[in-house]
């Protein structure tokens, strides 16, 4: 596991065991937040280049600033 994917792991988990209360159901998000990570790395689009190169980091800015 990546520092990247355990850090997405984390954050998954924690946010599901406050809205949960259920540390099992809090492990099948973060795993879960995991799993669909690694399959998005390996997306590619209609020219062949990968997705996750063409993402735009502004689309985010907001969902950053409003993390807790």
């Amino acid at each position: 596991m990546t520092d990247g994917e355990r850090l997405v792991w984390a954050a998954s988990y924690a946010l599901a065991l406050e809205r949960a209360g259920d540390a099992v159901a809090a492990v099948r998000a973060a795993t879960s937040a995991v799993s669909q990570l690694r399959e998005v790395s390996h997306l590619r689009d209609g020219s062949g280049d990968l997705v996750i190169f063409g993402v735009n980091e502004r689309h985010f800015v907001d969902e950053i600033v409003t993390a807790p």
